[in-house]
C-alpha cells in the first residue's frame, strides 16, 4: 500500500503549492480537490499531506475552502482542541482563534486539482484517503501539532480527519486513478506556462 501512497505524494509534489496566507481565492477552481501540507511535516523526502478535500455542491470550491479554513468546519475545531491542549496560556477563545489563524496562515501550504465531476472528486478524495491511511510509512512528527488531539486517529495517523479509514469500503487508488490525477497535473503545467 506504501507505494500507492509513494505516488500520491509524488504526483501531488507537482502541483504548485501555496501558504494559506497567499492565497488567492479568484485563483482556485471552481470545481476540484484539495490537498494541505504543514510545516515540519514530511512523508519520506516530500511534503506529508495532512488533508484532502473537494466540494460537493458544483461550482462552490472556493467557499468550501473559505469554510474549512475559517468556518466552523471540523478541521479548524480539532486544530483549535489541540493548540488549547498543547498552549495553556491563552486565557480567551479570541487569543486562541487569533493564534489559530496565524497558525493555518503560516505553517499551511494548499494545492488544487481541477475536477469537474462531483462524483469522480468524492471517488479520488476516498480512494486518496484509504490510500494514506493504508501507508505503513504515513506517520507524523514528533512534533506535529496533532499530537496534542484529543483524537486516537489524529495522533496516531497524522491526519486531520476523524473518520478511520480501514472500514470504507472504497479500496485504494488503482492505477487508472493515479494516471487521471497525473494528466490533470499535466494540464496544470501547461496552463502555467
Amino acid at each position: 500500500m506504501s507505494s500507492e501512497c509513494d505516488m500520491l505524494h509524488g504526483l501531488v509534489d507537482k502541483i504548485p503549492k501555496i501558504y494559506i496566507k497567499e492565497m488567492d481565492y479568484k485563483n482556485i477552481p471552481v470545481d476540484g480537490i484539495y490537498f494541505i501540507t504543514e510545516s515540519g511535516e514530511n512523508y519520506k523526502d516530500l511534503e506529508r499531506i495532512v488533508r484532502i478535500g473537494f466540494n460537493k455542491k458544483k461550482g462552490n470550491l472556493p467557499n468550501k475552502i473559505r469554510e474549512v479554513l475559517w468556518g466552523s468546519s471540523s478541521f479548524r475545531k480539532n486544530l483549535r482542541k489541540a493548540i488549547q491542549k498543547r498552549y495553556k496560556n491563552f486565557k480567551t477563545p479570541e487569543e486562541i482563534n487569533a493564534f489559530l489563524d496565524q497558525y493555518v496562515r503560516e505553517n499551511m501550504k494548499i494545492c488544487f486539482v481541477k475536477i469537474d465531476s462531483s462524483r469522480v472528486r468524492k471517488r479520488l478524495v476516498r480512494k486518496f484517503k484509504k490510500c494514506i491511511e493504508s501507508a505503513e510509512h504515513y506517520k507524523p512528527s514528533p512534533e506535529w501539532l496533532g499530537k496534542s488531539s484529543s483524537k486516537a486517529y489524529i495522533r496516531k495517523k497524522g491526519f486531520w480527519h476523524l473518520q478511520n479509514f480501514k472500514t470504507s469500503k472504497s479500496q485504494v487508488p488503482d492505477s487508472i486513478d493515479l494516471e487521471f490525477l497525473s494528466e490533470r497535473i499535466k494540464k496544470l503545467d501547461k496552463h502555467q506556462q
